[in-house]
């Protein structure tokens, strides 16, 4: 059964870094935060509460650039239009109207740190994003899909918009959502629809959808041409960026929490892992700081926590331990195609974005009372 908790006081603990692990100084999040103007919402899933599957819509992490936009889905209207020959608009009623599928995937912000709770799991329920796309009958230069949100959005030349290859929007498995979790999607996460784009970042799923543009590049958006770009620089030269898309494989503890006290001689580390549009092949544990490492057991089986394309996976290890002490303990992933974490972030790397180096959390072992 979902717990539920409330989302305001959440929401507040994250800007005081309570909820999952406080932002790095660099990233867009803080940089952006109240203190500069910042209109949108950042609340983070607090891994401690790592108890069920499918995360509660009320827990599930915020990621938003702007202001919710308040939508009413009686005036609403989704356009499809661009290099297509069959330009259409929808209304609420008529996309709920749609052949309905459903589609499990986790969803993580590009600037997730490592351990941190920008990240969640659900279950999307909407319609085919290929099937719609199809009646819109894209012309031979389409070579993209933009998606354009309401938030921020005084004109199509403002507001947030994100631009995905055509080859992505046509995937079987890319949809327009219009619940979650078996509920109406709540306004947070994008009512009246959004896009579930799985296995990739979550910056591409975007929110408050308003219109489906086919396009021949990528356009030129700010939030394509600036942000969610890779950016490296090599001595004191920068390189030229590259966009991000895929979510790379990560590991995270969801118990024991860093600094805890431990009492006794067992213990059950748990936490959860994905790896985008791979499966997670191995989680490894080290409760020695690095120097050694055991494998942890997968739920691939249990009902609670399927092991299925694009979502997390929980894991667990019985931790015999040897002696009262202070210890560290390492967390790292491996997917199916063998790409492992690395230890530590790429020293070339200058931008916030696919931080999925180990997690480390170090906590105390008391003497046995």
């Amino acid at each position: 059964m979902m717990r539920r908790f409330s989302r305001r006081a959440l929401i507040g603990s994250v800007w005081a870094g309570t909820a999952g692990l406080p932002f790095p100084r660099h990233t867009w999040a803080q940089r952006q935060g109240p203190e500069e103007g910042f209109e949108g919402e950042v609340a983070g899933f607090d891994l401690g509460l790592l108890d069920d599957w499918l995360t509660p819509n009320e827990l599930f992490f915020v990621r938003n650039h702007f202001a919710a936009p308040k939508i009413s889905a009686h005036a609403w209207k989704l356009a499809f239009s661009g290099a297509v020959s069959v330009p259409f608009e929808l209304s609420y009623e008529q996309l709920g109207g749609e052949p309905q599928t459903e589609l499990a995937a986790t969803l993580e912000c590009a600037e997730n740190p490592a351990g941190g709770g920008l990240v969640s799991n659900a279950q999307w329920s909407g319609v085919s994003l290929a099937g719609l796309l199809k009646k819109a009958q894209p012309n031979a230069e389409a070579r993209f899909v933009r998606f354009w949100g309401a938030d921020g959005a005084a004109s199509d030349g403002l507001g947030y918009a994100r631009s995905i290859p055509i080859s992505k929007a046509m995937s079987s498995d890319s949809l327009l959502a219009l619940r979650m979790n078996g509920e109406t999607l709540p306004a947070a996460h994008g009512f009246p629809a959004r896009a579930i784009i799985p296995g990739w970042y979550a910056m591409d799923s975007v929110k408050w959808l308003r219109k489906v543009e086919v396009l021949s590049d990528a356009g030129n958006s700010s939030f394509m041409s600036a942000a969610y770009q890779r950016q490296r620089r090599s001595g004191a030269v920068t390189l030229p960026r590259e966009p991000i898309s895929g979510m790379k494989v990560k590991s995270v503890f969801s118990r024991p929490l860093d600094g805890a006290i431990l009492m006794g001689r067992r213990f059950i580390v748990r936490g959860a892992a994905w790896a985008g549009t791979s499966r997670v092949r191995q989680v490894e544990l080290s409760t020695d700081g690095g120097r050694s490492w055991k494998a942890a057991q997968l739920a691939t089986t249990s009902a609670s926590s399927p092991q299925q394309p694009y979502t997390w996976v929980y894991w667990n290890y019985e931790w015999r331990i040897p002696s009262p002490g202070d210890y560290e303990l390492i967390v790292r992933a491996t997917d199916d195609r063998g790409r492992v974490q690395p230890a530590e972030r790429a020293k070339e790397r200058v931008d916030p974005y696919e931080q999925n180096s180990y997690q480390r959390v170090r906590c105390k072992v008391t003497a046995r009372i």
